[in-house]
């Protein structure tokens, strides 16, 4: 299975700020920071008029809920 680390945001769009998975283990891009994100049920749920999209999948996802990780910020 596939670990979500910040390797992940080396090929990701731009306006990509945070990965999460589902319930499922795919892998959702969010134009949010993690603090704007909710999970509930299933997935999570960003706000209105924030931007998300599929991804990836095949992820490990025992913690989904948690999985949350945001872009670091390099100097």
């Amino acid at each position: 299975m596939k670990q979500l680390t910040q390797a992940i945001f080396k090929d990701a769009p731009d306006w990509v700020k945070t990965f999460a998975l589902d319930s499922n283990g795919e892998l959702h891009a969010y134009s949010v920071e993690k603090k704007w994100l909710s999970s509930c049920h299933l997935y999570h749920h960003a706000p209105l008029g924030s931007y998300s999209e599929f991804y990836d999948d095949g992820y490990d996802a025992n913690d989904w809920e948690n999985s949350a990780i945001e872009k670091e910020l390099t100097k």
